[in-house]
């Protein structure tokens, strides 16, 4: 009976044995998951920083960009009255030519010589 009660322990104790081994490596296979795990969520915590960033970068250049284009219209307004200015200065001084040119001669053709 004793004989059999060690016998019984034995194999209980290899049974255990048996189960402990086998649960050391599902916790390494564990321990290895959750540091892949943990690497890739430390990844993408690192790429939703990067899109957050350009997100903001972005949002400002949209805020700029309607006092950009408000900006170059006014510009181009500005360099089309300053490339038209100086042709209506010479249409006006041309015309002022002529205005002149004909009264002179009205007054010498009006005047006997």
């Amino acid at each position: 009976m004793r004989m059999m009660a060690m016998q019984m322990m034995n194999n209980s104790i290899s049974d255990a044995m048996e189960r402990y081994k086998e649960l050391i490596q599902v916790n390494s296979s564990y321990h290895i998951r959750h540091s892949q795990l943990l690497r890739e969520q430390a990844q993408l915590k690192n790429n939703i920083q990067i899109l957050l960033n350009e997100k903001r970068e972005l949002l400002v250049e949209q805020t700029e960009l309607p006092a950009s284009s408000v900006e170059a219209k006014r510009f181009c307004e500005e360099a089309g009255m300053n490339i038209c200015d100086p042709r209506a200065k010479q249409q006006q001084v041309g015309l002022g030519l002529r205005v002149r040119l004909s009264s002179c001669l009205t007054i010498t053709i009006d005047k006997p010589m």
